[in-house]
C-alpha cells in the first residue's frame, strides 16, 4: 500500500511533509490526494521514513555559519555540567525546598537524581545523532513537527529565564550577607525588600540585575571563555563544598532529622519535582553539541558524569545542613552560611558566603549559555528574529528579561512557577527516543498516551478513588515490563551511543518526568496552559495569514544537514545518503 501511493500520489518535487504537516494549507496539497487519503498515509507511514522525512523539515547550519566553533572538550563540557547544577540546586533551592519536605529534602534530591539520569540518557542519544544547537527543540521538531517543538522551547525558556532570575536573587543575598560579615552596612533593597505593604507580591531588588548584566558580559566574551571561568569557579565551588561537609559534618545531631518527613511524602515529591531543575547541567551539555569537538564521543559522557557527580554532593550536603539546624532556623536565601552563623562562626560563614558567589556564577553562566543557544537555534530557523543569530545579542537579551524579573518578584514566588516547561521538554525528548527506535510505529503513540493517563493517575488518583493510584501503578509497570519483553526497539538508524534498555529507560523517563510535573503546584500548569494556547494561537495565526511558511526549509536542507556532518566529522544518522533503488529520496532532487 505504501509502495503504491509513494508511485500514484506522490510527484516530483512533493515529500510526506507536505501532505501530513498539520500547518500546511489547502492550496499547497496535491490536487490527487483527497482528503480520505491524508490520514490513511499518515497511519500506514513507519518511524523511519517519518522522521527522516521531518528532519528534512528544519535547516541546519550552513557551512558558512562559522560563529560556534568546536572547541569544547570532554572536561568542559563536564565541567559545564556541574557548574549549572550544583549552583542551582545546593545553593537556591535547598533552603526552600527544605522548609517544605523537611529532612527528606535529600531524599527528594535523589529522586529528581533518578529522573534525570534516566532522562540523561535519552538527551545523551540524541544529541550524539545531531550535534547541533538546539536541544529539546531540536529533537521535538524532529519528531513531533513545528508547533510542539514551538510549545516546548517556550515553556523550557520560561522555566530558564525565571531559574536565571531565582538564582540572581540568591547570590545577590549572599553578597549582602558576605559584606555584613566583614561589616560593612548594605541597603536592605539591595538584596530585596518589600516597598508596599499593600503589595506583598513585589520584592525589590536592585542588586540583582547588576549581577546579571556582569554574568551576561562573561557569556557574551565567547565560548571559550565560558569554559575557561566556568572550570575555575567550578572548582572553587567543589572546594566549598568538601569544606562545608567536612566541618558540618561534625557538628550534625541526627534528632533534628526527625520527622524526616515534615509533611509526608506528597510533599516530598512535590519538592522533587521542583528540585529537578537542579540537575539541568545535562540540558545544557547538550546545547552546547554545536561546539563540542567530538560530540558523538563526547556529549554522553559528559552528561552522564555531571548528574552522577552531582547527585552525591547532594545528598551529603542535604544531610548535613538538615542535621545542623531545625527546620525553622533555616534561611531559606542563605541557607549554607546561615548553618555556620547560628553556631557563632562568623568568619567560616564569611568565607563561605565569599566563595558561594564566586561559584554560583556558574549557574548563571550556563543559564545564560545555554538560553542563548536556544535562542541562535530558533533565529536560525526563523522563528525568532534573525539578530539573535549573533550569539553575543541572543546572551544579552536573555540577560535583560532575567534581570526584568530579578528586580521585582522573589525567589520563593520564581520557585513555584519553576520545572514544568523543562518537564514537559524532558518528556518530549524521552517520547523521541522511543519513536526513533521502535519497530512498529502503529501503537506507539496510544502506548505514550496510556502511559502518561496511567502516570497521572498515579499522582492524582487518589482524588477520585483511594485505590486509583495502586491499581495504576500495577498496571504501569506492567505495561512496561510487557514493552520491554514482548516489543521490538531495535530499529532506529545507526547511532555512537545508544540509549541503553530501551523502552525501558524512556518509558520510566516519561513516568517519572510526567508524575513530577503532576506534584507541581497549580501556578505552574496554569502558566504551562496560558503560555501553550498563546503560542498555538499565533503559530495558526501566521499560517493562515501566510506569515510563516512551514515548508520553506526544503530547499537545500539535505546538503546543510550532510555539509554539517562532515564539518564536524558525525553522522547524525537521521537522513539517507542514498536511497534503495526504486525508493523515491525524502529529499527533493532538485533541492539536493
Amino acid at each position: 500500500l505504501k509502495a503504491h501511493l509513494a508511485r500514484e500520489y506522490r510527484g516530483p518535487g512533493e515529500n510526506w511533509p507536505a501532505m501530513i504537516d498539520d500547518g500546511d494549507s489547502t492550496s499547497r496539497k496535491s490536487s490527487r490526494i483527497s482528503d480520505l487519503m491524508i490520514p490513511l498515509v499518515r497511519l500506514r507511514s513507519n518511524t523511519d521514513e517519518w522522521i527522516e522525512c521531518a528532519t528534512m523539515r528544519r535547516e541546519a547550519p550552513r557551512l558558512d555559519e562559522g560563529e560556534l566553533e568546536r572547541r569544547l572538550g570532554l572536561a568542559e563540557l563536564t565541567l559545564l555540567g556541574i557548574g549549572a547544577c550544583i549552583g542551582a540546586g545546593i545553593f537556591v533551592l535547598t533552603g526552600v525546598e527544605a522548609k517544605l519536605a523537611g529532612p527528606s529534602v535529600a531524599l527528594a534530591f535523589l529522586v529528581a537524581a533518578a529522573s534525570s539520569i534516566f532522562s540523561g540518557f535519552c538527551y545523551a542519544e540524541l544529541s550524539s545523532r545531531l550535534p547541533i544547537s538546539g536541544s529539546a527543540y531540536l529533537y521535538v521538531y524532529v519528531v513531533f513537527g513545528q508547533l510542539p517543538a514551538l510549545i516546548v522551547v517556550s515553556n523550557q525558556l520560561l522555566d530558564y529565564h525565571l531559574g536565571f532570575a531565582t538564582i540572581s536573587r540568591s547570590l545577590i543575598s549572599y553578597v549582602a550577607n558576605a559584606l555584613e560579615g566583614f561589616g560593612i552596612p548594605v541597603h536592605p533593597c539591595v538584596a530585596g525588600c518589600r516597598p508596599f505593604e499593600s503589595m506583598p507580591w513585589l520584592s525589590l531588588s536592585l542588586g540583582a540585575p547588576f549581577v546579571i548584566m556582569m554574568i551576561t558580559t562573561i557569556v557574551m566574551s565567547g565560548s571559550k571563555t565560558n569554559a575557561t571561568v566556568n572550570a575555575v569557579m567550578t572548582l572553587m565551588k567543589l572546594g566549598i563544598i568538601v569544606m562545608v561537609i567536612a566541618i558540618g559534618s561534625q557538628m550534625v545531631d541526627t534528632a533534628k532529622w526527625e520527622p524526616f518527613f515534615l509533611h509526608g511524602a506528597g510533599a516530598t515529591m512535590q519538592a522533587a519535582a521542583t528540585l529537578n531543575y537542579a540537575y539541568i547541567g545535562y540540558d545544557v551539555i547538550a546545547n552546547a553539541a554545536e561546539e563540542a569537538s567530538n560530540p558523538q564521543r563526547d556529549i554522553p559522557r559528559a552528561i552522564i558524569g555531571a548528574v552522577l557527580v552531582c547527585a552525591c554532593f547532594y545528598l551529603l550536603m542535604c544531610l548535613v545542613l538538615c542535621g545542623m539546624q531545625t527546620i525553622d532556623e533555616i534561611d531559606s536565601a542563605a541557607p549554607v552560611s546561615g548553618a555556620f552563623v547560628q553556631r557563632g562562626m562568623m568568619g567560616v560563614a564569611a568565607a563561605i558566603d565569599v566563595g558561594s558567589v564566586l561559584g554560583m556564577f556558574t549557574g548563571g553562566i550556563a543559564g545564560v549559555y545555554g538560553q542563548s543557544r536556544t535562542y541562535f537555534a530558533l533565529a536560525r530557523d526563523r522563528m525568532a528574529p534573525e539578530a539573535l543569530k549573533s550569539t553575543p545579542l541572543s546572551a544579552l537579551w536573555c540577560g535583560g528579561l532575567a534581570a526584568i524579573l530579578a528586580m521585582f518578584l522573589d525567589v520563593a514566588q520564581l520557585a513555584s512557577f519553576l520545572n514544568i516547561g523543562v518537564l514537559l521538554a524532558y518528556s518530549g525528548v524521552a517520547a523521541s527516543v522511543l519513536l526513533i527506535n521502535a519497530c512498529s510505529s502503529k501503537s506507539e503513540g496510544q502506548i505514550l498516551e496510556l502511559v502518561v493517563v496511567l502516570t497521572a493517575l498515579v499522582a492524582k488518583g487518589d482524588c477520585i478513588w483511594w485505590a486509583l493510584p495502586g491499581l495504576s501503578l500495577v498496571t504501569l509497570v506492567s505495561l512496561i515490563c510487557f514493552e520491554s519483553v514482548v516489543r521490538s526497539y531495535a530499529c532506529g538508524p545507526p547511532s555512537t551511543f545508544r540509549c541503553p534498555c530501551i523502552p525501558f529507560t524512556p518509558l520510566v523517563a516519561l513516568s517519572v518526568n510526567v508524575y513530577l510535573a503532576a506534584k507541581l503546584s497549580w501556578h505552574a500548569w496554569v502558566r504551562l496552559l496560558v503560555v501553550s494556547l498563546v503560542v498555538t494561537f499565533g503559530h495558526r495565526l501566521a499560517v493562515y495569514m501566510d506569515w510563516l511558511d512551514v515548508h520553506e526549509h526544503k530547499v537545500e536542507v539535505c546538503q546543510t544537514i550532510r555539509g554539517t556532518a562532515e564539518k564536524s566529522g558525525t553522522n547524525p544518522g537521521l537522513c539517507r545518503k542514498t536511497e534503495p533503488p526504486g525508493v523515491p529520496s525524502p529529499c527533493c532532487e532538485k533541492d539536493c
